[in-house]
């Protein structure tokens, strides 16, 4: 068993890992740098959908505290990340009804632990994330976890809208939440094969992926508090299809 993110510093390393197919998170590039092999680096990240992020020297500092970066840091998956064809596949030996989480910008760690915590022990069949706009899969995410994250199959996707279009192909109903929907998440049918829709921390579920949607609820609430943690909405919703196929 993995049990840290691991980092690759420096832009030879970087090269030969993107050029090896080694399992990058992202990658952090200093501000400013845009010689030969930086352009490569760029070249070979967006052909394989890894994210890159510019960073100052203080943030590269932090990821590679004793190591010559120059101004190129990798973060390699922990975990076996899959393609959401793979993911399918592996879902289609699930019982029916089931379920797959599909996170839309997921930014903080620890909710992506905690959420990925709940959809394993809750009985996903698995879990996707976007390539961009996301948390990468760290130490804190395998924490938080449990655990949970060697047991729970993850695909990682370039596109989630095309991800949706894909999984309806599929068979599965899109189910999302939204704060003002009219149906109420103990109203509505989860008796099917769906891929339930996490919104983003603090803005939701983006406009276009939420229109897509076939079923779009709200969780009730009664206290003044604005909205609920993205994990601990993800659990509810988690335990209400659960509840409803409890006998399936």
């Amino acid at each position: 068993m993995i049990e840290s993110t691991q980092i690759i510093a420096g832009k030879n390393p970087v090269i030969e890992a993107l050029q090896q197919g080694t399992p990058v998170e992202k990658i952090y590039v200093a501000h400013g740098h845009q010689d030969g092999k930086i352009r490569q680096i760029y070249k070979l990240a967006r052909r394989a959908g890894i994210p890159i992020v510019t960073a100052d020297q203080r943030k590269l500092k932090q990821l590679a505290p004793r190591v010559a970066h120059q101004g190129v840091v990798a973060i390699v998956s922990p975990i076996e990340l899959l393609s959401l064809e793979s993911l399918l596949e592996q879902a289609r030996k699930q019982s029916s009804p089931h379920f797959l989480a599909l996170l839309d910008r997921i930014q903080d760690p620890q909710n992506l632990g905690a959420i990925i915590r709940s959809a394993e022990v809750l009985g996903a069949a698995g879990l996707i994330i976007p390539s961009r706009d996301a948390a990468p899969i760290t130490a804190t995410v395998i924490k938080t976890s449990a655990g949970a994250i060697f047991h729970l199959p993850i695909a990682r996707v370039n596109n989630l809208a095309q991800a949706v279009r894909q999984l309806k192909e599929a068979g599965y109903w899109i189910y999302g939440s939204q704060m003002h929907a009219e149906s109420l998440l103990w109203e509505v049918d989860f008796r099917r094969n769906c891929a339930i829709l996490i919104g983003n921390e603090a803005q939701g579920i983006r406009p276009a992926l939420l229109n897509a949607c076939d079923v779009v609820f709200s969780i009730p609430q009664k206290g003044k508090t604005e909205s609920l943690n993205a994990s601990v909405a993800a659990g509810i919703i988690f335990t209400e299809f659960l509840r409803q196929n409890r006998s399936a």
